[in-house]
This record gives C-alpha cells, sequence and structure tokens, in this order.
C-alpha cells in the first residue's frame, strides 16, 4: 500500500527494509535488512543501533528467530524426526518426553556444527519468507509488534481512547515531556523536527520501547487493574556473551537446550506467530511464558501506528498497559544477574538484579560465577545464583577452545519514581576473564573474596578516610 505523499512503502517489510545498525569489518556503520543480517552476520563486528539497550533489545529479536528456527530443524535445514512442520514450519506435535534426552542430543549437534561452520545457513531467511505477512511496519491487519485499531477501541480500555507516545518520548535519545526541553538533543527544532522518525527508526525503538517502556501512561485494558509491565528489559541487569563477529555474539547466546530442565521442550512460540489480538488475550489472561522466543519477543504495551503514517509528519503511536511478567524464580531468562532477597514480598526468592551505575561489573564476579543456598540459621538464607547463560557456557566449552570469554553487560536507569520508572539513561559495561579461570572450581571462590577484600577497602576502609579528608578541609 503507498498513500500518496509518503515516500516510503506504506507497508515497510522488515525483511527487505535497511533498519538494523551494524558494524562492518572496516569499522563502518550499516543499515541491513533482517535477512541481511542473518545472511552476512559473519562478517559483521557487532549491532551498532542508537543506543546500547537498544542493541540488547533487537538481538534478542535476532535470537527468538534463531531459537525457533534452530529448535525446528537442524543445521541442514532438515526436519527432526521428532516433529512435524507444516508449510510456515509450525510443529503439529509436541516433543514427548520420552525423547527428549534424545532431541537434546540433537540439538547440540546442531549448535555444534553451526559454531564450527560459522555463519547461518539459509534456512533462516526461509523460514521469515515463510512469515513475510507478519514483518511489516505499517499495516492494517498484522503490523509487527503492534495491534490493529480495533484492538484498543474504547470498549476494551479504561479510556475513552489510548494513550499517546510522540517521537521524542520513543526516541531515548531525548524522552524529552511536553514540560521540560532536553538540552543538547541530538535533534532540535529548526534542523530535524524532534517528533520526526524515519521508518528504520521507528521499527528500531518500536522494539526497545517494548522492552524499556516505564510506567508514566495511565491506560489499561478494562476496568479491573493489574500490575502492569514496565518492560521486562527494565528490570534486568542483562548479561550476555560477547564473540568475535555478530554470528559468533548470536550464537554463544543461542541456548537452544536450556539449562533448566522444565524448558527445554517446550515449543518456541516468538511473537510474529500470532496475531495481535491473540498476544493480547494470553497476557490479560495470566499464561505463563515457557519459552524463550516468547520471553525474547515479550510485550509491555499493545501499540497502534496508524498505516497510513508519513513519517515527513511527526510521529506518534497509541498504547495500552499490558500486565507484567512474574519476576520471582523467572528462570526462563538466562541473561541477567539474580537478587536473593531476605525480606518483603520477594522473600526467599531470586528477582533480577539490576546493575549499578557505580559499580563496574568485576565488582559483580560472584553473582556472575557462583550457585548456592545456605541456611545460615535463625531462618535466615544467604543464596546465590548465577546467570543462565553461565551454566550454557559450562555446556558448550569444549567447542569455544581456550580463547578468553568476553561478557557485556547493559541495564536501563530509571528516574527512581515508582510512579513512572522514566528511563533516563543505560548502563555498559565489559568484562573479559580466560574460561580456564572462571570453570576452575579453587579458583572462583579465591577471586572472589579478592573482589569482596578489595569492595571493602573501597567502600569502608578508604570511604572512611576521605570523609575524614573532607572533615579536616
Amino acid at each position: 500500500m503507498v498513500k500518496k505523499g509518503c515516500d516510503i512503502l506504506g507497508r515497510y517489510n522488515l525483511l527487505d527494509e535497511p533498519w538494523i545498525m551494524v558494524m562492518t569489518e572496516d569499522g563502518e556503520n550499516r543499515k541491513v535488512s533482517l535477512q541481511e543480517v542473518f545472511r552476512h552476520a559473519h562478517t559483521y563486528r557487532s549491532l551498532a543501533g542508537d543506543m546500547v539497550t537498544q542493541d540488547f533489545a533487537v538481538m534478542r529479536v535476532l535470537l527468538a528467530v534463531l531459537h525457533t528456527v534452530f529448535s525446528r530443524v537442524n543445521a541442514a535445514g532438515e526436519t527432526y524426526k521428532y516433529l512435524t512442520l507444516d508449510a510456515r514450519y509450525v510443529p503439529q506435535n509436541e516433543i514427548e518426553e520420552d525423547d527428549a534426552d534424545d532431541y537434546g542430543e540433537e540439538l547440540f549437534e546442531t549448535w555444534e556444527i553451526l559454531w564450527r561452520t560459522g555463519r547461518f545457513p539459509e534456512i533462516v531467511e526461509t523460514y521469515l519468507e515463510a512469515w513475510r505477512d507478519r514483518f511489516y511496519l505499517f499495516d492494517e491487519t498484522y503490523p509487527f509488534y503492534q495491534v490493529t485499531k480495533e484492538s484498543i477501541a474504547p470498549d476494551k480500555i479504561n479510556k475513552a481512547k489510548a494513550g499517546i507516545i510522540c517521537g521524542k518520548n520513543i526516541n531515548r535519545l531525548i524522552s524529552e515531556s511536553g514540560n521540560k526541553i532536553v538540552l543538547f538533543s541530538p535533534k532540535y527544532e529548526g534542523k530535524k523536527n524532534k517528533e520526526i522518525l524515519d521508518a528504520d527508526e521507528i521499527a528500531r525503538w518500536l522494539i526497545t520501547f517494548q522492552g524499556y517502556s516505564g510506567l508514566a501512561e495511565k491506560v489499561i485494558f478494562g476496568k479491573e487493574k493489574y500490575k502492569a509491565s514496565k518492560g521486562w528489559l527494565f528490570d534486568l541487569g542483562g548479561i550476555y556473551l560477547s564473540g568475535e563477529n555478530l554470528f559468533q555474539t548470536l550464537w554463544l547466546n543461542c541456548m537452544l537446550w536450556h539449562t533448566e530442565e522444565s524448558y527445554r521442550i517446550e515449543r518456541q512460540c516468538p511473537c510474529w506467530e500470532y496475531t495481535g489480538e491473540e498476544l493480547v488475550a494470553n497476557y490479560l489472561q495470566g499464561k505463563t511464558v515457557k519459552n524463550s522466543a516468547a520471553l525474547y519477543t515479550n510485550w509491555s504495551r499493545a501499540i497502534y501506528i496508524p498505516e497510513d503514517t508519513d513519517t515527513h509528519n511527526p510521529f506518534a503511536l497509541q498504547d495500552v498497559k499490558l500486565p507484567e511478567i512474574e519476576h520471582k524464580e523467572q528462570f526462563l531468562e538466562p541473561m541477567t544477574l539474580w537478587r536473593f532477597s531476605q525480606s518483603g514480598p520477594n522473600k526467599d526468592c531470586f528477582t533480577p538484579r539490576k546493575h549499578k551505575e557505580q559499580e563496574a561489573l568485576w565488582r559483580s564476579f560472584g553473582l556472575l560465577t557462583l550457585s548456592y543456598r545456605t541456611d545460615t540459621g535463625r531462618g535466615k538464607i544467604e543464596a546465590k545464583r548465577k546467570p543462565e547463560i553461565m551454566a550454557w557456557l559450562d555446556r558448550i566449552k569444549s567447542d569455544l577452545g581456550d580463547k578468553d570469554i568476553r561478557f557485556s553487560a547493559v541495564s536501563m536507569k530509571d528516574d527512581g519514581n515508582a510512579t513512572s520508572w522514566v528511563p533516563t539513561d543505560e548502563i555498559y559495561d565489559e568484562l573479559q576473564l580466560s574460561y580456564e579461570v572462571i570453570a576452575d572450581a579453587d579458583w572462583i571462590p579465591r577471586i572472589n573474596d579478592a573482589v569482596e577484600e578489595t569492595k571493602e577497602v573501597i567502600q569502608s576502609i578508604y570511604g572512611r578516610f576521605l570523609s575524614e579528608v573532607k572533615d579536616i578541609r
């Protein structure tokens, strides 16, 4: 659909249009399509979007594609014998529990073959082509990461109309409200209006907004209140493995055989295999997220973008808040640090732990590498749990050789206001370690003790010294 006055394709299919930003081997930034990013992932250094939090959100969409495809077919594009697939590669049956171990071995074989091959096979593009109709950014029926206008009609929500999010609100480089002008903005009035977004920007920020939303809007479905999502990624202390190129980064984090047994034979269900209406119904009914593809493409908002959107004009979308994912013991999530609560509503449970702005990643060494649960007496329990991606690293270590492992950490900083949780900045860090060190059961506690002692010296002894110097002055 091409509308007069627009210079873009009315539907802007993400399989063909260049919208994903990558860094090439020569250090240049380039925009590529969804098909291209898989076809040439081995020739790109990394994702290179507007923010590292945006890259993290987009990376998880790419991982959802890979989890979906290679949970159904092997490295040669052949269907696993335990499944029957339709023309769109959708399983027509569930994996039997008796076949789980054999299925798992074949998944590992698929992972190992592709790791040695060093690039993604054509089957990824073939799968995406089968779902082409679900990747139109502007569409009347199946808009990508969105619902139709009818889904947020006044009779379905608690307000007369859905909330309005403007271009400068969804663009986290600006995040300007109507009450305060952002200084030193990358976009400003007179040169390029802050509300203007090109189609490729809309696609990237749409995915990012679903992961990092905040709670400023008031519109929900129905009249009964529910705990609304601020975006699942917003609460994570994101951790992922970084490789030498984009293929390696994606494949290192593609945990085909989940480290938690209860999730291993669940069908992978990315959002594009459902209509927006079906997804909203599932969220409102409180259906539990049980597979990685669904988690990586989870929505925090039911979003509607008019199909005749003209990118020459100020951009705006309509949204309605959706319920949040259960945070307690959500070990389906492999890419986060965990916090063990000693009190409060999450007592004796693990919940995601965000990175702290003032703490480098090495200071979280224990949270990254240790797992234990100890009863210290009088009903008090101390516990740590390493991210599931670390357990996956243990499983694939024999394929990696003696190379150092690079960990990337990413979190979104917020304004500290529990009624709004406005994103204000991002936190990013890296840590490179020899796998021989983090795989050594004797070295890990020694290093952790050294880290904890260093933190104690800096925070207590050196901190008191600086405080006394300040008093003297």
